[in-house]
């Protein structure tokens, strides 16, 4: 027989209605009542009648996330950590991926905005394409940007400080010596030009000018990693080291470099930034810079179920997860500590 919550009543000594208000996030119901009820329905095996709870509520418990890519392990992660808040909670993921299409992405938000109680969205867009949701925003969606940044769209957003990323990859790169550092930027989403920002920071910084034969339009995928540095090997002049926009890109460039019959690091360093799961099991294992995926999946969720529980006002609230350099072999910097 199925867990009731009658079932959960008794084994905890309380009553059945405390238990419904505590899986229903009931603000009458404390933060450690909450927790200790959950934990037993958990537990039990609890699985409530989501039909029901619907019509009751008025709410589907369910949250969409659309995310651009899930053939690396960074969005999926970003999703396993939203996960982890919104289940206990009694909510179910919808996720959907829109392979950087701005179309693909407008078409997916707009299915699942009528089916779910809000959205987590990791936009391809540019930084200033927000007309789309603007529209939402005015509409009263329910929505909480992750990873990527929209111009003037007042909902809550996490994500790394992507001007920082480019920083430190940059400076390390020219701290190791590097006079000329290349840089294989990303597309238009707000990642890739804040982290080329950062790119230029620290090239000012260290009173280096500014050339642009050494940044390469690229994009976030390892096809287009491997397409930009071979045609920046076909063109020659390589700079002696190439910070790309994200692992996947520096993982592509890493493969055109050594078919070319190039060393890595002794000809080329590299360093790449999100910190995807394979990273560091590759030939040459990637530097990179790093920032916690579960932390941001998380605090989305939470911002996100807040809004939905009525929790929070439509004021932009802006998490910001901090990102570290995690040295490997790519870089050639020497390593004094396992990795």
């Amino acid at each position: 027989m199925p867990t009731t919550l009658a079932d959960i009543a008794r084994a905890l000594g309380v009553s059945k209605m405390t238990v419904s208000r505590a899986i229903n996030n009931h603000p009458e119901i404390s933060p450690e009542t909450r927790a200790r009820i959950l934990d037993a329905a958990q537990r039990m095996n609890y699985r409530p009648n989501q039909f029901a709870r619907a019509l009751t509520t008025n709410r589907s418990y369910l949250l969409g996330v659309v995310v651009p890519d899930l053939m690396h392990s960074y969005f999926a992660e970003i999703c396993r950590g939203i996960e982890t808040v919104a289940k206990p909670l009694g909510y179910q993921n919808l996720i959907c991926s829109t392979d950087e299409d701005t179309a693909n992405e407008e078409t997916e938000v707009e299915a699942l905005l009528p089916r779910t109680d809000g959205l987590i969205l990791a936009s391809s867009a540019s930084p200033s394409e927000t007309k789309f949701y603007r529209r939402l925003v005015r509409e009263r969606a329910k929505m909480v940007l992750i990873d990527r940044q929209l111009e003037g769209i007042k909902c809550p957003t996490v994500t790394t400080d992507d001007v920082k990323v480019g920083e430190l990859a940059t400076e390390h790169l020219l701290n190791l010596g590097h006079a000329r550092v290349g840089h294989l930027k990303g597309t238009v989403a707000s990642t890739a030009s804040l982290r080329f920002e950062g790119y230029q920071k620290a090239l000012a910084k260290s009173r280096i000018p500014f050339d642009a034969a050494l940044v390469r339009e690229c994009g976030f995928t390892e096809s287009d990693g491997y397409r930009a540095t071979r045609e920046w090997l076909s063109n020659g002049d390589l700079p002696s080291a190439i910070f790309a926009a994200n692992d996947p890109a520096a993982i592509g460039a890493m493969s055109a470099i050594t078919e070319a019959g190039l060393r890595i690091p002794e000809d080329i360093a590299i360093v790449g930034g999100g910190n995807i799961h394979y990273g560091d099991m590759l030939s040459v294992p990637l530097t990179t810079i790093a920032w916690s995926t579960s932390e941001m999946g998380q605090a989305a969720a939470r911002l996100l179920i807040d809004l939905v529980e009525g929790k929070r006002g439509s004021k932009e609230q802006h998490i910001i997860v901090e990102p570290e350099l995690v040295i490997r072999a790519s870089c050639g910097a020497r390593l004094t500590v396992p990795v």
